[in-house]
């Protein structure tokens, strides 16, 4: 299949996920109660980064420690 046909299904098929991060994709698909445990976490002064994606790592998170640090600090497509 051609680059442009599987570009095109992309955008087709993963609508939800257009324009999200590696990170912000990942949380799109938590359960809610989780989402609101990891917005309120990505906030908390109290966790590094590197503690957070370990905890996020826990519970399936398969996205690097750098990618993280740039959603947090607001520098991926989330933001």
């Amino acid at each position: 299949m051609a680059l442009t046909d599987l570009y095109k299904e992309a955008k087709e098929v993963n609508t939800h996920v257009a324009g999200k991060c590696v990170v912000g994709q990942w949380a799109h698909f938590l359960p809610e109660p989780d989402q609101e445990a990891f917005n309120a976490s990505l906030n908390d002064e109290d966790f590094s980064t590197r503690s957070l994606h370990t905890l996020y790592q826990s519970a399936g998170a398969t996205f690097g420690i750098t990618s993280l640090k740039e959603h947090r600090n607001g520098n991926c497509l989330c933001h």
